[in-house]
């Protein structure tokens, strides 16, 4: 769930983290000297940069740089995009459960659908994958005739569909 340090904070953390944070926040004021810096034992949070000026023991300010490394891959925002690769139609994920069976789901001119599995990747955030289903391509242009989405099937989570074109040879 949200951490919610403040209204815009939507970093993804742990039930606890978040009842912890509200009663941080809620504690702030007997933490805090006249002058806006810390009594002694407490730090500034610090969770969403140096204008996070709540203060917290410094295992709860090592805990909100924890959550706030890991917020990426705790995202619920999976994402799907294809492109072409050496003439071919390519479709790419990220944002999925690590290691998770992912299904790649297409649509309209052809139903098809194939189970890949979400790795960790460098530059993808959580897990991710790149997937060439086998269609021709390049296509002349023309308008979208085939969707893609993907499913986590560990978290359910699904993708919007994508649209491209569907190339059928008539040779």
């Amino acid at each position: 769930m949200w951490r919610v340090a403040r209204a815009s904070d939507l970093t993804c953390v742990t039930p606890q983290t978040r009842t912890d944070t509200a009663n941080d926040n809620a504690l702030a004021p007997d933490r805090t000297l006249p002058n806006g810096y810390c009594k002694q034992g407490y730090v500034w949070r610090e969770g969403w940069g140096s204008d996070d000026l709540t203060c917290v023991t410094p295992e709860t300010r090592a805990q909100a740089r924890y959550d706030n490394s890991q917020a990426d891959d705790r995202r619920l925002a999976v994402r799907v995009w294809v492109n072409t690769e050496g003439g071919r139609l390519k479709v790419s994920g990220d944002h999925f459960n690590v290691n998770s069976p992912v299904r790649i789901v297409f649509s309209g001119a052809v139903n098809r659908s194939w189970t890949v599995t979400a790795s960790r990747y460098s530059g993808h955030a959580g897990g991710s994958f790149g997937f060439l289903p086998g269609f021709t391509g390049p296509c002349a242009p023309g308008n979208p005739n085939a969707w893609v989405h993907a499913v986590d099937l560990t978290s359910g989570r699904t993708t919007a569909s994508v649209p491209f074109v569907y190339c059928v040879r008539i040779d």
